[in-house]
């Protein structure tokens, strides 16, 4: 069944948005602090600790395309989707708490808790994250609209993410007697895994609530199950659309991206910048400005450019930004630390940077939505779950090796365990340094280059829908 091409109550904008909460509560917790926390905290070595991370990725990668397959395949009186948002909320929640509070044992131990639980997480998000993406395509195929859907889930993903930051550096991980630095305080990261797990169940609920009445209501056959060599043979083809391939092309170095940059950012501002506690609060609420121009630019872009064009030079512009504290710093323009032009100045071109790097992934986002339609006219059926199960299995992939890059980076300066600010050598915070831009610069370029090749634009999805409707209205179906 084709959904309307209608615009949605925005009630239902922003329940289907809140549910990303717990999205990005998870995404937050990874990228950036998880890797210190077992790392600088607990005292393991960061290069194993990312490649921890990256195995638990690998052995996620056999559950989010059974997710999408299963999930297309259910029939039942909530729909396809909803019957495994509802059942992974409270195991979401449960592997993400034993995950900040691990056991007083050896460090061998540690590294098989970490890679456990690190996988049960993954594990239950997937259950939850790829059915609620694939909702996103049954709420309307209007090319806009589309847009506009995932605008608000990437704002309350990074509202998720933004707040548990903020709770963190301003609430939990504070300077003590014990702990002089506050990211390095073991006992605040407790109480960062129970405000964390408390969010992701309200966020979750909300969300599988707020669509559920409109996503049961669409006619929905039981399936047909095939063998398993058939059923192999025909993921395959489903997935090997070429316009699907460069969303996944870019996704994966937009995450990969995501990754390095705030896993690699409570290094970067403890020791390079030599912030403050309240320049942790400051980058926390540069990080949300951001959001909100995203916001706003994507309100103004979305019916005046298409998709590929908006990514591309948002990415760009994006990345020029990101790179301008480092390269004036070297090049002696930048504010010293102790200045107190310092924040103000960087935090203003990192707000400026993250809000068009999220203008460009929510673009993305909704050209993946796009594709649906694409795949449907050359196959006769839709197929949100197995399209976004290997969207959402990129995302996490991505994710795992941007943590596991951050970690080598972290290695190959030559990083000290338990270092405190201003007693690190000035060679290897410029190592540091350079190595992260590195990596950033190529990973930006890698994915404006995919990008800038998708093929669907606004005439071809809208020529597409009138086709699709044609043949339904036909008393012979949709074409095989």
């Amino acid at each position: 069944m084709l959904p309307p091409a209608e615009e949605l109550p925005l009630r239902v904008k922003l329940g289907n948005g809140f549910g990303s909460i717990a999205y990005g509560v998870k995404d937050n917790g990874f990228a950036v602090l998880l890797l210190v926390f077992y790392s600088q905290v607990l005292g393991l070595e960061a290069g194993l600790v990312g490649l921890i991370l990256l195995i638990a990725l690998l052995l996620d990668a056999m559950i989010d395309p059974l997710v999408g397959y299963w999930s297309d395949k259910t029939h039942s009186k909530w729909g396809k989707r909803h019957p495994w948002m509802y059942a992974a909320i409270l195991p979401m929640a449960a592997a993400w708490l034993m995950l900040w509070h691990p056991p007083a044992t050896s460090d061998a131990m540690l590294y098989l808790f970490l890679l456990l639980f690190a996988f049960l997480m993954r594990a239950a998000v997937s259950c939850y994250e790829i059915p609620a993406l694939s909702v996103v395509p049954g709420l309307t195929s209007d090319y806009d609209e589309r847009t506009s859907i995932t605008r608000w889930r990437f704002i309350f993903a990074w509202i998720g993410g933004l707040a548990m930051l903020m709770l963190a550096f301003g609430v939990f991980l504070v300077p003590s007697e014990r702990y002089p630095v506050g990211q390095l305080n073991v006992d605040g990261y407790g109480a960062y895994g129970w405000a964390g797990a408390v969010l992701m169940v309200l966020g979750a609920t909300v969300g599988a609530i707020s669509t559920h009445s409109r996503i049961a209501r669409l006619a929905s056959a039981p399936a047909e199950h095939l063998p398993l060599g058939q059923t192999l043979r025909k993921v395959a083809a489903i997935l090997s659309n070429r316009a699907f391939l460069i969303v996944l092309g870019t996704t994966l170095f937009n995450f990969i991206n995501l990754g390095v940059t705030y896993s690699t950012a409570t290094y970067i501002l403890t020791y390079f910048w030599e912030m403050p506690q309240a320049g942790f609060i400051a980058y926390s609420f540069a990080l949300f400005i951001g959001v909100v121009v995203a916001l706003g630019l994507i309100a103004l872009l979305q019916r005046r450019i298409e998709k590929r064009s908006g990514a591309v030079v948002c990415a760009l512009i994006s990345l020029a930004f990101g790179l301008s504290p480092y390269v004036l710093r070297f090049a002696g323009y930048f504010p010293a630390n102790d200045s107190p032009s310092l924040i103000p100045l960087l935090f203003t071109l990192v707000a400026i940077s993250n809000g068009l790097a999220v203008a460009a992934g929510m673009m993305v986002q909704s050209m993946a939505a796009d594709v649906i339609e694409a795949s449907q006219e050359t196959t006769g059926e839709r197929t949100e779950g197995i399209f976004f199960s290997a969207y959402f299995f990129t995302q996490k992939c991505a994710t795992g090796i941007g943590i596991f890059l951050a970690g080598t980076i972290v290695s190959l300066s030559q990083f000290p365990a338990r270092a405190r600010p201003g007693e690190v050598a000035p060679a290897i915070l410029d190592n540091l340094a350079l190595y992260y831009l590195a990596v950033l610069t190529l990973i930006s370029l890698a994915s404006v280059t995919i990008i800038s090749r998708f093929p669907i634009t606004r005439a071809d999805h809208t020529a597409r829908l009138a086709k699709l409707q044609e043949q339904m209205a036909s008393p012979l179906g949709p074409a095989p």
